[in-house]
C-alpha cells in the first residue's frame, strides 16, 4: 500500500484532536505531535483478539472520530489482526499473527476483548487451528485453538496488553455465571501464567467508549516510547478517563442533594431531571467521565437519555451491581458530599457521606450511623 502524505498543519490538527481526547492542555500539543511522529514512523503493531465477547467494544471502536478509526488503523498504528475489520480470512489472517511474533516480538501491543473461558479445555472460545486432532461426528479433524492458548503464546512476547472493555478487564456479564465456562478476566488469567509478563492496562465500559480505548492505547504507546507515563488508578485503569465518580459531575446531582428522586417510571416528567438513584442508578459508585465526555460524538449519555447509569465501567459490574433497576444497598462510599442544608447533621465542610445512609435518611427521617470511607479499590 502506498504511503499517505499529510501536511504539517493537518498533522498538528490531528495531534490537537488527540490531545483533546486525552484531556491534555494545548501546551502539550507540540510534545504529543513529536511523539506521534516517532510512533507513526515505527507503526506500532497491534494484535486484537476476542474472547467471550459480544463484539460491542469493536463496534464502539469503529465509532471513533477524533482521530477517526481509518486514521488510527492506517496511519498511527499497524493493526495486524482484528477479526472485524481485517481483509484477510482463515489461515491468511492467522499468518499475520505468526509474522508479528517473528518480526516484532517485544514491540507489539496485544488487545484482548472479552474474558477467557478456562473450563472444558477452553473450547468455549476458539479461533484458528491448534496442535493435534480430535474426533468430531466420527471424523478426525484438527483441534481448534482456544483463546486461552493464544494468550499464553502472545502475552509474554507483547510490549503491553490492553484489556478492552469491562468483560475483558473484570469479567463483566460473562462472569455472572463463571461456574459454567470458567470465565476469567484477562489480567487475572495472565497473572496465573507466571513468569515475566508485560504491563496490563484495563479499559472499563460495556462497551468501552471509543475515546477510552483509543486514548488508553495512545497513552500506553507514549509510555512505551518513553514520551509519557501511565497514570493508572488502583484498578489499572487510566485516571484520564476513570479518575472521577460519575455522581460528582452528573447533571442530576442537584436533585440528589435536594432529595428529589424519581419514584415511578410511569409518572415521571423527563423535564424535571429527577435523580434516578431509587431506580438503580450506579453513578455513585462508578468512576468514569460519561457525563462529561458523552457518547456518539458527544451527543448524549445514559442519564441524559433518561436512563440510570448501570455502572458498566465499574469493576463490580455486572454481578455485584445487579439487579440493575434496583437501588444500591445501604453501603458507604468515599468521595460523595451532600448539601449541609439537606442533611442538618452533616458538619460543615464534610467530604464524605454514605449514599445508602443519605437514601435511608430521606426515607425514614432518621440520622444514619457514622459512615466510613469505602469505594472501589
Amino acid at each position: 500500500m502506498t504511503g499517505k502524505t499529510v501536511s504539517r498543519r493537518q498533522f498538528l490538527k490531528h495531534a490537537g484532536a488527540t490531545a483533546a481526547l486525552l484531556g491534555l492542555s494545548e501546551a502539550m500539543i507540540p510534545q504529543l505531535a513529536k511523539a506521534l511522529e516517532e510512533l507513526a514512523a515505527g507503526k506500532p503493531p497491534v494484535i486484537w483478539i476476542q474472547g467471550q465477547n459480544c463484539t460491542g467494544c469493536s463496534v464502539s471502536f469503529l465509532n471513533s472520530n477524533y482521530p477517526g478509526v481509518a486514521e488510527l488503523v492506517l496511519n498511527d498504528l499497524s493493526v495486524r489482526y482484528q477479526p472485524n475489520v481485517m481483509g484477510g480470512t482463515g489461515q491468511t489472517a492467522v499468518e499475520a499473527i505468526d509474522q508479528t511474533l517473528q518480526n516484532a516480538a517485544g514491540k507489539f501491543v496485544l488487545v484482548v476483548e472479552g474474558p477467557v473461558p478456562t473450563k472444558e479445555n477452553g473450547d468455549f472460545c476458539t479461533f484458528g487451528l491448534g496442535s493435534g486432532t480430535k474426533k468430531l461426528m466420527g471424523n478426525t479433524v484438527p483441534n481448534d485453538k482456544p483463546i486461552a492458548e493464544w494468550i499464553k503464546q502472545l502475552a509474554p512476547k507483547a510490549a503491553a496488553v490492553i484489556a478492552n472493555g469491562n468483560c475483558a478487564s473484570f469479567g463483566g456479564i460473562p462472569a455472572a455465571n463463571a461456574s459454567v465456562t470458567g470465565t476469567t478476566p484477562v489480567p487475572k488469567y495472565i497473572s496465573s501464567l507466571g513468569g515475566k509478563m508485560p504491563p496490563v492496562v484495563n479499559v472499563g465500559g460495556c462497551p468501552s467508549h471509543p475515546d477510552w480505548f483509543v486514548g488508553t492505547v495512545l497513552e500506553a504507546l507514549l509510555f512505551l516510547s518513553g514520551k509519557g507515563k501511565l497514570n493508572l488508578n488502583s484498578n489499572n485503569m487510566s485516571k484520564t478517563f476513570f479518575g472521577q465518580l460519575i455522581h460528582e459531575n452528573c447533571e442530576r446531582r442537584a436533585s440528589f442533594d435536594s432529595g428529589l428522586f424519581l419514584e415511578d417510571w410511569n409518572q415521571a416528567d423527563p423535564d424535571m431531571k429527577l435523580c434516578m438513584f431509587k431506580q438503580g442508578c450506579k453513578g455513585p459508585v462508578t468512576y468514569a467521565d460519561c457525563c462529561v465526555r458523552r457518547w456518539n460524538s458527544k451527543v448524549n449519555w445514559c442519564v441524559g437519555a433518561n436512563g440510570p447509569c448501570h455502572g458498566c465501567a465499574s469493576p463490580n459490574f455486572y454481578k455485584e451491581l445487579s439487579p440493575l433497576y434496583e437501588p444500591l444497598a445501604n453501603t458507604n462510599f468515599a468521595g460523595i458530599s451532600t448539601a449541609p442544608d439537606v442533611l442538618g447533621w452533616v458538619a460543615a465542610g464534610a467530604t464524605a457521606v454514605g449514599v445508602g445512609a443519605h437514601y435511608l435518611y430521606k426515607q425514614l427521617g432518621e440520622k444514619p450511623k457514622d459512615t466510613a470511607e469505602g469505594g472501589e479499590k
